[in-house]
């Protein structure tokens, strides 16, 4: 019998006007095969284990950075008697394009660097400090937090591609990119442009393809449709424009790329099992009881 990966399509703080989380997760056992939407990068601060991703085993050990890119199947197992301590990070990826990020880190090119380094014992101690101190704007509620944040998420990216591309210079030079990398610049257009009036016929022309082959790309690398695929990302930021603004629902419909209300309020209630409406109430009360 086939086992399908589990979808994850949620994490905590995701519809917010600030999609990021991190805490430190503990992993006795394993972490069965998954995928998601979402970016995730993690650290190994103790314990030793191994991680596939898409097919490929690496060692997971103290100073084991990884960074995940979305759809990607991956799985994490401890070594027996050893429980695995990490650092885990989840956030949209719209926040490396706020930071400036996304084309040094999600390109077709990166398709052939490896998604994990291994950090000596100075690098580790400089990513650890500033995970710390993350987590600890993280956890409380000071002012400017999200600012802060935002830094050191870019300060911690940085380190990584610095990182990633010297261990990969030399195997990384020596490949070339193939059509199926430009999946990944799709997905990331329609993170930004999901506010137009995005088909799979102007995106097949944009980026120099077939129809028929990049819907086979959607399936094949995202494991959904095109249309499926795009209505998640609006999704999405509706739930943070309801959650985190006193925006009329009829105006957020126009907002993230809806020109019928109809549709968006259908659309909402087939993903979320509630309409728009009921779901902003719900998250008010929820903000409302913990304040």
């Amino acid at each position: 019998m086939t086992t399908f990966p589990m979808y994850l399509s949620e994490y905590p703080n995701m519809n917010t006007s600030f999609p990021f989380h991190l805490s430190i997760h503990r992993i006795k056992d394993q972490f069965p095969s998954h995928r998601h939407d979402y970016l995730e990068f993690s650290l190994v601060i103790e314990g030793f284990g191994t991680e596939m991703i898409n097919g490929k085993n690496h060692k997971m050990e103290p100073g084991t950075f990884t960074f995940i890119l979305p759809y990607q199947i991956h799985k994490i197992s401890a070594d027996k008697e050893s429980t695995l301590v990490l650092y885990n990070c989840m956030f949209d990826l719209a926040l490396l394009h706020h930071l400036g990020l996304q084309d040094a880190l999600i390109n077709s090119e990166d398709l052939f660097l490896d998604p994990f380094i291994k950090i000596d014992a100075q690098d580790f101690l400089e990513m650890r400090n500033i995970l710390e101190e993350m987590l600890e704007e993280y956890t409380q509620n000071k002012l400017y937090k999200d600012i802060l944040i935002k830094a050191k998420l870019a300060e911690i990216m940085v380190i990584f591609e610095r990182l990633r591309r010297r261990q990969n210079s030399s195997e990384a030079t020596s490949k070339k990119a193939t059509k199926k990398g430009i999946i990944w610049d799709v997905i990331q257009y329609i993170h930004i442009h999901y506010q137009d009036d995005i088909t799979l016929s102007n995106l097949a022309i944009k980026f120099h393809v077939s129809v028929p082959y990049l819907s086979e790309l959607f399936k094949e690398q995202v494991g959904q449709n095109f249309v499926h695929f795009l209505h998640e990302v609006r999704i999405r930021h509706a739930c943070s424009l309801l959650t985190s603004t006193t925006i009329p629902v009829t105006d957020i419909a126009l907002e993230v790329g809806y020109r019928s209300f109809q549709t968006f309020s259908r659309v909402f209630r087939d993903q979320k099992k509630i309409s728009p409406t009921a779901y902003r109430k719900k998250n008010l009360q929820h903000k409302s009881m913990e304040m």
